[in-house]
């Protein structure tokens, strides 16, 4: 059996991780965002759903082809043998990329099809099965939905500010910065609190849907037990923010996601870290500092990215990480190397129309002068 993962563009390699870590399988960039494995059952795949926490949907791969008229499509699904077909079916289109037809008409045409031939009926609302279309340019592939629910839209996202972070994003840059649980981790710009949240959620091996599990679309056809026997960990994640209403809002959303306990929260401003923290005490440093807009000029915002690296010199540990994500890359690393930080890592990332960089920087261990 074949399957899809879909994640954000640039993070595929950390989809390929979780897939060697939950499954111990080997797995492939199909296109960019799009990751293919081969299980060995459809409960495998349900198990990958349920723990992974990079991906924002999965579905199991009937066939997959290029093509360049969305009557093409129809074609490869005519001789496709659809599995889990009892009550009632949807077909779902989702398309990335210029096309001359929409969504809607390739879910009309393929749903004809399927209820003509297998003489089932069509249910918009809750349906048994859903027949999930997933077109990227002039790659398409059909499958069958395990997910249904975007599981980046995590269930303890309930306080969220203009410049949150996307939690895959969050997550994704915890496994990039390769945390470990005796470290002391920092978010000093934690705004809704993504990235402390998902590094407590990871390091105590919390699976991403355990309180969504009733909302997968493999529990309608599949009967299966997950152990969420969690074992609490000892950690130390700070997070700090100088906004108050940021902050309220970490704390608010780390309740619901039962991570409150895990981490220390402080109303703090940058240029305080070296009078709250000890001389080389931090482990690493992760953070999404603010960033040029209509309401935050540039010599603000290199004022704030500077204060960051001297002040990320002090507090870090020798060889310490600091990992940040920018769309402006060059000015975080002039910083960067301003301070004697040496890159060690530079993802790129496509959100929409946006790029974003992840930024990993070692501090090398010099005394400020």
């Amino acid at each position: 059996m074949k399957a899809i993962a879909v994640t954000i563009q640039g993070l595929e390699k950390i989809t390929q991780l979780e897939i060697k870590e939950i499954l111990k399988l080997k797995s492939e960039v199909i296109v960019p965002s799009r990751v293919l494995f081969s299980t060995k059952s459809d409960k495998d795949l349900a198990k990958f759903i349920y723990n992974a926490r990079s991906i924002s949907k999965a579905y199991l791969l009937l066939d997959n082809f290029k093509f360049s008229k969305h009557e093409e499509i129809l074609d490869k699904v005519k001789g496709i043998k659809f599995p889990y077909f009892k009550e009632s079916f949807v077909v779902r289109c989702e398309r990335s990329g210029n096309h001359g037809f929409n969504s809607v008409d390739v879910e009309r045409l393929v749903g004809k099809f399927i209820y003509e031939k297998y003489k089932i009926n069509v249910d918009l609302n809750n349906p048994h099965v859903t027949i999930f279309i997933d077109i990227v340019d002039d790659n398409c592939f059909i499958g069958v939905d395990f997910s249904g629910i975007k599981l980046s839209k995590r269930n303890y996202r309930i306080k969220l500010m203009s410049s949150s972070i996307n939690p895959l994003v969050a997550y994704s840059m915890v496994r990039l910065s390769g945390v470990k649980t005796a470290d002391i981790v920092l978010d000093p710009f934690c705004k809704s609190g993504e990235i402390p949240i998902e590094c407590a959620l990871f390091l105590n091996a919390f699976p991403n849907c355990f309180r969504l599990r009733d909302k997968l679309l493999f529990s309608k056809f599949l009967k299966i037990k997950f152990n969420d026997k969690v074992k609490p960990k000892k950690l130390n994640i700070i997070a700090m923010d100088y906004v108050q209403n940021s902050l309220r809002a970490a704390e608010i959303n780390s309740k619901l996601g039962s991570v409150n306990k895990f981490i220390k929260f402080s109303r703090l401003e940058i240029e305080w870290l070296d009078t709250k923290f000890k001389k080389a005490s931090v482990s690493k440093i992760i953070t999404f500092p603010p960033f040029t807009s209509n309401n935050l000029p540039i010599e603000i915002v290199n004022k704030i990215y500077k204060e960051l690296f001297y002040q990320a010199e002090y507090v870090l540990k020798n060889e310490g990480l600091i990992t940040i994500i920018s769309p402006k890359k060059e000015l975080v690393e002039k910083y960067a190397f301003d301070y004697n930080f040496k890159k060690t890592k530079d993802v790129e990332l496509v959100m929409g129309n946006n790029k974003f960089n992840i930024l990993i920087f070692k501090n090398c261990g010099f005394e400020r002068r």
